[in-house]
């Protein structure tokens, strides 16, 4: 993949950039919604950074940075949060469509895989997602809903 190739994919990440509202809906921990916020930038131009701040000290804070992988042709998150955790994510943005997913031990063991998926509605203010996780990669159960909206 050449360098322009790259930069094109990593210019649909533009369409974060900003701050979002965080509304979580979580089934064990209460009251629903639990909110927060994610603001997303560049950093120096060739990554996308994104910094969450839940409103409730059962979720952790967290540092993202999102790049494009040219050996793999994908996206990946590096996931850091305040409890010490690191990950690594496989994403892919296509069409309104977010995914992420962790099927592989990478920093930290593999205890359970996890996937996410957000569609972004027609305005494009609000990503309507969930997160799922999976003891062995084939049953996977709903985990928490977890909702962005632009703000101005």
């Amino acid at each position: 993949m050449t360098p322009s190739t790259r930069k094109e994919m990593m210019n649909r990440l533009d369409f974060f950039i900003g701050t979002w509202a965080i509304e979580v809906a979580h089934p064990h921990i209460q009251p629903v919604p639990i909110t927060g916020e994610a603001s997303f930038e560049w950093l120096d131009e060739c990554y996308v950074i994104q910094r969450t701040k839940i409103d409730k000290p059962e979720f952790p804070g967290s540092i993202i940075i999102y790049d494009w992988d040219d050996a793999k042709g994908q996206y990946v998150q590096h996931y850091f949060d305040s409890r010490g955790v690191t990950r690594l994510y496989g994403m892919s943005f296509e069409e309104g469509v977010w995914k992420l997913w962790r099927t592989t031990p990478d920093f930290s063991p593999l205890d359970f895989h996890q996937r996410f998926s957000g569609k972004v509605n027609a305005a494009g203010n609000l990503i309507e997602s969930s997160w799922e996780q999976s003891i062995d990669g084939v049953h996977w159960g709903h985990d928490f809903a977890l909702n962005y909206r632009r703000k101005p």
